[in-house]
């Protein structure tokens, strides 16, 4: 890039919209890392999920559970989510090694080209951008590895918080809809949004076949776990 065409993400590094290793990949000034989530990592969810699930509990079902969960029972949620296979896809998020969040792509609908995000942020960090990063890489993960077509935020209409992001990181209208009821606060109506793939997006795995592109790719973050 020419230095007229030069800018800058808010940690001062250069922003160049052909190379994704130097994207801003949210708003955040902390060294927040991510990575799929494996074997071993109970000993990292289990102390987050047992201090966060009093404030998840209204809006995450695992919450409602989790206060009796021991270490085995979290270590065989960490296996079910490890051997999950697309369009489940899990990710961990971490500063340093403590783990504050965690997000999934999962099925949305019959449509085998579309997915939804959801996730959860761990207590004491709310607020501070690690949702909304989240969320963008999850959308990473779904139009530009996988070749997702369209890619679906869904929350409780009485969930005014999850109700925030999609429409700051540019979701549209989609429609509501009615489930079950499985989390304590949840309503049974919940609202629907819809980012939709952008056109110049390279073809993923679901339109090749294979990921042999992100062979040798790495990521533009270290995670210390």
């Amino acid at each position: 890039m020419e230095h007229s065409e030069l800018r800058y993400n808010n940690n001062g590094t250069i922003y160049d919209p052909e190379d994704f290793t130097t994207w801003n990949w949210g708003d955040y000034d902390y060294p927040l890392a991510c990575r799929e989530i494996r074997d071993g990592d109970a000993q990292y969810l289990y102390p987050v999920m047992k201090r966060s699930a009093k404030m998840l509990k209204g809006y995450v079902e695992w919450a409602k559970y989790s206060p009796s969960w021991d270490f085995k029972t979290v270590s065989q949620f960490v296996k079910d989510h490890v051997e999950d296979e697309l369009p489940r896809f899990h990710l961990v998020f971490m500063i340093g090694k403590q783990i504050v969040g965690f997000g999934s792509l999962a099925p949305v609908n019959e449509n085998l080209k579309d997915v939804q995000v959801a996730l959860w942020v761990g207590l004491g960090h709310q607020g501070k951008g690690i949702g909304q990063w989240i969320v963008q890489t999850l959308e990473f993960y779904a139009f530009n590895v996988f070749g997702f077509d369209r890619v679906y935020y869904q929350h409780d209409s009485s969930n005014r918080a999850s109700g925030k992001l999609p429409q700051k990181l540019g979701y549209k209208w989609s429609h509501t809809f009615d489930v079950e009821k499985h989390a304590v606060n949840e309503t049974g109506f919940w609202y629907s949004w819809v980012k939709v793939r952008p056109r110049e997006t390279a073809a993923g795995l679901l339109d090749l076949g294979h990921m042999e592109n992100w062979a040798d790719v790495t990521m533009p973050w270290k995670c210390m776990i």
